[in-house]
């Protein structure tokens, strides 16, 4: 560890002057590299360090004279001890695993006293001593580590506790090296000090170590400052290479400490010259980084002093030189084809030595690029020996080059290599041309005189290195520009020889794209080919042609390559291939990078763009059902958070991908609503309305559109937050989409235009709102464009209700719910509605309906017009959306004028009524009568006498499912009664749907709008019914036998089913799917079940009734009777009994009655009680009779009101009731179902089944049954 010679040149002026002064990466550069090679040599010297390590030693000799210390103090000593042994133990050990974790302990246990406070004293020993040594060791750690930044400041931290400890005991040649004009004065004191060793730390500060203190913290500061501004960046500091002990296989350093000692270390003093007296054997080097060229405006003056002129290096880089070769070559096309036959190698070469300006460019390494710092000397001219291999014969052998285009292609690198040496002999006949060469290229050191032969070399460089495989691993952003533009250049010129050349390029990036195993190859390589595609597009057509296989830009992908994305869309994949590749968690986690950087070129998307767009491909090219494994993926709150900081901060193109992915993560599940609708930025999406692209425009409509399908209350808070950041001028760009665009789109616009205009205006009146409601009306009104007109019914009949957070529709629950539909078996009649959901209890919904209702009435007459027409529309939900759209606008028409209502009603009635007859959904019956309720009043309550007998006769039918109707029934009947009723008994078969391979249809049940039927192999089936249509959506087998039964809880939600395998299964739609939740034990065939709130009431074949509560603890009621069949209603239990008669239970206090006595002993077996169905206010019972009386009198008179005989030795097998009509399954005839009138209890048909009966079901007027063969068959009373 000699100091060099040169060392007292670099004596540095007056510290306190120059303390604030800025200072440039290259004098930071230059502590660093010093301090890890000294560092290097110290762990290479096994001596050195024992020496150093014995002086330490010594301390602890003396601190074994104190008899007496504390614990603590000897904790501190011991740490310092076995650290600096761990340190050891780790420069030998040769396992990498154990040699990390020796330097993890050693790190740890020297933290320990550098922590210490420096002016007091432990064991008798200063503890400046301990942090000064515990800091010096600490940068052996992080050299062993090749952690170069902390080495350096570890050992300045060392300077700056005590300077004469580390000056004259550990590192004085460093120090003279860097403190060169205290070092002298400093050693004189310190060896006056070491000879009056009398304490133990002898080394007393004087004014020189303040300096020094003073100059290693100013060191300190900087270069924690550059480690700061490099954060990100991985600087390769050239330091000695370190076979003994790295902490890698192979060392990262590319040349010795033969090579270089010295590095420039910048002087406070500007006007001092260091430059010389170096050595001819030790080279100062400098760097420049274009990324600090804003601070180093302020200490220009301290560049003027190194090595090397910097003055004289000119500020156009090569690739300033080759742009501006590539512009004028564009003048300079050949375009004969003689000429370009004639066009050869030189001619490329004396083109590149003709253009840019001189500059010294052999002494740098991507001097313009801050991504890695300057490349060593050796590192230099070991790439100027590689290109030497092509640089004797360059531009000859290219000329003479007579591979093919396909010859080419089957020849490695290291052919190529060889080729090119055998063409460096075989071309001597240009020995004058390439003498000529050299002799520019030795005198390109000389920057005044020859910059062409300079720039040529540069140009040779560049592409020799890209031939080499070794020269992709070691690439430069510099080159990636270099490379393209000379491929650029390459492409302005014909000829054979220009086209093999650009194909060896081609060829050696798609080898390194499809063979290396390396990652920094493969994405030298990606860059490279991305920046020539950049330049030129045809270039994917290229390497298409040559065999890029998309497999390799997926691997490329996966590895982290980001441009991988860019070339890979280029591509053009098909959306199958895509698919199987996978990629989507790797998109997803570009995609969530905001900071991902572009690409090169405007003209190619960046590689954020690129994913964007290729997701967009994987979540809407496909079915539903793979769309929707796609968007599961990408559905996670982690990744919709960083697809909404991408929306904050991205371009037009980006955003239009990525509106149309959340779109679909919007439509895909309710929580990917919820949670873009909350925290999406609306600015980004407002910019996509207002910009002047019109597919952008489409998708920002699209966005808002189902942005908008949400629970009311937090469409109000979206549309505010519109408001407050786009006011009128959102307004305005909605009206030009009205004016502009094609009908579909003039809706979704008119959509938003409205909401936003009712906002805060919903009495005066608007240009904005009558546009918007023009264009929804003309829409619903026209059936020229059916998309447009069924989208603009969906739109309006939804303006004054809700949705919930899955985007369904619930406007029409929410209606319902107001017409009082309390029966849980009703509702569950009506497709698509959560009734337990929070959505219809939203306070927000009724508050906005009278505000946006009164906006649109006030309009006036067009209105229900409109109306009117699409009420009698023949699709079938326009004229269902115009209900909804009625309906609701009845609530705010009840509080209107007299005249608005009655013109209303006049308009609207007639098409109203068709909705009441039975054969129509439930919901739009409970609509209709609503509808009517509202507008026929006042004087619209004349309409009432125009009611036809078949409208009255639908309202008597209806009488039972809610009050409204009822009460109309009365009101018509009490304007112009009938003097006769007359009874239509004519009922017509509108469904028959089964399968037969799952046996019997043993229960039926409607769930959730969808029909449920339960088959004697143990499997459910659940029917989509419309019309006289039946479509199968699930069918799940969870029981082992057959499914006897099933009820519906009302609470949850849910679905039971009771099954022979002696369980009850619990069911629920989860993500589109019946699912079993829950199963319970019975332990018994279960026969019947019903519910009461959270409380399971079953039958077995057993005696009594077992109650499940809501912890599914089972109790038995009734045990003294054979249960056959039960009802529950009213909080009571009705059971018949196998002996015949009836017993009633309380649910809340098990209080017991027996409202029908038993039958006598001899007459038991032919009586028990198969039915029970209650109806209203009465109980019906059935056995070989049937009976039935209002339950407060069977209680009062303990025996029935009525009582009909069925046949003659028949007895009754299931009873299903409604408003006029009892129907009856008998046996022996149980094919059959007989018709009765319920009020005069007389027989009036029957209907043939086809096969036995083995289930029986009535709802909506309709009567249900299912049969042994496996069939379900549906009849409707006319």
């Amino acid at each position: 560890m000699e100091a060099s010679s040169s060392s007292a040149s670099m004596v540095l002026g007056s510290v306190s002057s120059h303390d604030q002064e800025r200072l440039n990466l290259k004098s930071i550069w230059g502590v660093v590299v010093s301090v890890n090679n000294f560092i290097h040599k110290l762990i290479s010297n096994a001596k050195t360090r024992n020496s150093i390590r014995m002086r330490c030693a010594t301390k602890f000799t003396t601190a074994r004279k104190h008899k007496f210390f504390e614990f603590s103090e000897q904790s501190v000593l011991s740490n310092f001890y076995w650290g600096i042994d761990s340190i050891e133990a780790a420069i030998q050990e040769k396992c990498l695993d154990e040699k990390a974790a020796l330097l993890k302990k050693a790190e740890q246990m020297l933290q320990v006293p550098a922590l210490l406070d420096e002016h007091g004293v432990t064991a008798g020993i200063h503890n400046r001593y301990l942090v000064c040594c515990s800091y010096f060791y600490l940068s052996l750690v992080r050299k062993l580590q090749e952690d170069e930044w902390q080495v350096a400041l570890h050992f300045l931290q060392a300077v700056l506790v005590s300077p004469g400890l580390v000056q004259t005991e550990f590192a004085p040649e460093l120090c003279e090296r860097l403190f060169p004009s205290r070092t002298a004065k400093c050693g004189k004191q310190a060896t006056r000090g070491r000879g009056n060793a009398g304490s133990n730390f002898p080394y007393v500060e004087q004014e020189e170590d303040e300096a020094i203190g003073r100059m290693a913290r100013v060191w300190r500061d900087w270069l924690m400052y550059y480690q700061v501004m490099l954060y990100g960046e991985t600087p390769r500091w050239e330091c000695d290479t370190e076979p003994q002990y790295s902490m890698h296989e192979k060392s990262t350093s590319s040349f010795s400490s033969s090579t270089i000692e010295h590095w420039e270390v910048h002087p406070f003093d500007p006007r001092e010259d260091i430059g010389g007296g170096m050595g001819d054997e030790m080279k100062t080097f400098s760097i420049y980084i274009r990324e600090f060229e804003e601070y180093e405006k302020t200490a220009k003056d301290l560049d003027q002093v190194t090595s090397f002129n910097v003055e004289k290096l000119q500020r156009g880089s090569s690739i300033k030189r080759l742009h501006d070769m590539l512009n004028d070559s564009q003048s300079d096309m050949r375009t004969s084809v003689g000429s370009c036959s004639d066009f050869s190698a030189y001619d490329i070469e004396s083109e590149v030595m003709d253009y840019g300006e001189c500059s010294l460019t052999t002494t740098r390494s991507s001097a313009d690029f801050p991504r890695k710092l300057q490349e060593s000397v050796r590192k230099e001219v070991l790439e100027v020996n590689n290109s030497a291999l092509l640089a004797s014969g360059f531009a000859s052998s290219i000329k003479s080059l007579n591979l093919t285009l396909f010859e080419h292609r089957d020849k490695k690198s290291k052919t190529f290599r060889q080729h090119c040496m055998i063409n460096q002999m075989d071309h001597q006949q240009s020995g004058a041309r390439r003498k000529h060469n050299f002799r520019g290229h030795e005198v390109s050191s000389h920057p005044a005189k020859d910059s062409k032969s300079e720039l040529f070399h540069m140009t040779e460089k560049a592409i020799s290195k890209l031939l080499y495989s070794e020269g992709l691993g070691k690439w430069e952003e510099d080159h990636v520009v270099e490379v393209t533009t000379i491929y650029e250049i390459l492409g302005k010129k014909n000829g054979e020889n220009c086209a093999v050349l650009k194909d060896m390029i081609l060829d050696q990036l798609l080898a390194g794209i499809s063979s290396s195993t390396e990652d920094i190859v493969i994405r030298a390589s990606i860059s490279i080919l991305t920046s020539i595609a950049a330049a030129n597009k045809s270039v994917i057509e290229d390497v298409k042609k040559k065999g890029l296989q998309l497999s390799d830009l997926a691997s490329a992908l996966k590895r982290n390559v980001q441009e991988a994305a860019v070339l890979f869309y280029l591509m053009n994949p098909t959306p199958a291939e895509i698919k199987t590749f996978e990629l989507l968690p790797t998109l997803a986690g570009i995609m969530c990078t905001s900071n991902s950087y572009k690409c090169r070129s405007g003209s190619l998307p960046s590689p954020m763009t690129a994913c964007l767009m290729i997701t967009e491909i994987l979540v809407t090219a496909f079915d539903h059902a793979t769309n929707n494994v796609h968007l599961a993926e990408i559905s996670s709150p982690n990744v919709l958070e960083g697809l909404l900081d991408v929306a904050r901060d991205t371009n037009i193109e980006e955003l239009i991908s990525l509106a149309t992915i959340l779109v679909k993560c919007i439509q895909y599940e309710g929580d990917s609503r919820r949670y873009i609708s909350k925290l999406a930025p609306v600015a980004p999406f407002v910019r996509l309305l207002e910009s002047n692209n019109k597919h952008a425009k489409f998708i920002a409509l699209e966005f808002f559109h189902h942005a908008l399908c949400m629970p009311r209350s937090s469409t109000i808070t979206l549309l505010k937050r519109l408001q407050r950041e786009g006011n009128t001028n959102v307004m305005n760009s909605l009206m030009l989409c009205i004016e502009q665009f094609e009908p579909e789109y003039q809706v979704l616009a008119a959509n938003l235009l409205l909401h936003l205009d009712t906002l805060d205006n919903s009495t005066c009146k608007s240009i904005f709102r009558e546009e918007a409601v023009q264009v929804l009306l003309k829409s619903v009104a026209s059936e020229e464009t059916c998309g447009a007109q069924q989208l603009s019914a969906f739109i309006i009949s939804n303006l004054g209700g809700t949705y919930s957070w899955t985007g369904e529709p619930y406007t029409i629950g929410w209606l319902v719910k107001k017409a009082c539909l309390t029966s849980s078996y009703q509702r569950n009649m009506i497709k698509n509605i959560c009734w337990s959901d929070d959505c219809l209890e939203d306070a927000g919904t009724d508050t906005w309906c009278s505000k946006i209702a009164r906006s649109i009435i006030n309009i006036g007459n067009p209105v229900f017009h409109s109306l009117a027409k699409g009420l009698k529309s023949t699709i079938r939900s326009v004229s269902r959306d115009c209900l909804t759209t009625v309906a609701w606008l009845g609530f705010e028409i009840v509080k209107s004028p007299e005249s608005v209502k009655f013109t209303a009603c006049e308009i609207l009635l007639s098409g109203v009524e068709q909705f009441l007859h039975p054969g129509m959904e439930l919901e739009e019956r409970v609509l209709a009568c609503l509808c009517i309720y509202n507008y026929a009043s006042g004087k619209g309550m004349k309409k009432l006498v125009h009611f036809s007998e078949g409208v009255r006769e639908s309202l008597r039918r209806l009488s039972s499912v809610t009050w409204m109707a009822e009460e109309l029934h009365k009101v018509a009947d009490y304007v112009q009664p009938f003097l006769s009723q007359r009874i239509s008994c004519v009922h017509t078969q509108i469904l028959e749907v089964g399968v037969s391979c799952s046996g019997a249809v043993c229960a039926l049940i409607y769930y959730k709008g969808f029909l449920c039927s339960g088959y004697s192999d143990g499997s459910i089936k659940v029917w989509n019914i419309k019309g006289q249509s039946a479509t199968l959506v699930w069918d799940v087998k969870e029981h082992k036998k057959a499914v006897t039964c099933f009820s519906l809880v009302e609470p949850g939600d849910s679905l039971i089913s009771g099954s022979l395998d002696k369980t009850i299964r619990v069911w629920q739609v989860v993500h589109r799917k019946l699912e079993c939740i829950e199963v319970i034990a019975a332990k018994k065939p279960v026969q019947h079940l019903n519910t009461h709130g959270q409380m399971i009431f079953a039958t077995t074949n057993g005696h009594g009734i077992k109650v499940f509560d809501a912890s599914r603890k089972a109790k038995y009621n009734c045990k003294s009777k054979r249960v056959k069949c039960m009802a529950v209603v009213q909080g009571k239990i009705f059971a018949g009994c196998k002996d015949s008669s009836i017993q009633e239970f309380s649910i809340m206090n098990n209080r017991a009655q027996e409202i029908k006595a038993a039958r006598k002993f001899w007459k038991l077996q032919k009586r028990p009680i198969t039915a029970i169905v209650t109806y209203k206010d009465w109980l019906y019972s059935a056995s070989s009779i049937v009976e039935g009386s209002n339950l407060k009198e069977w209680r009062r008179h303990i025996r029935p009101q009525m009582s009909l005989k069925t046949g003659k030795r028949e007895r009754v097998k299931e009873m299903g009731i409604v408003e006029d009509f009892m129907y009856l399954n008998c046996s022996p005839a149980t094919n059959c179902i007989q018709i009765w009138l319920r009020g005069s209890q007389q027989k009036v048909g029957r209907i043939s089944a086809g096969s036995r009966i083995t289930s029986l079901l009535t709802a909506n007027d309709i009567i249900l049954c299912g049969t042994e063969t496996g069939l379900i068959k549906a009849w409707i009373p006319l």
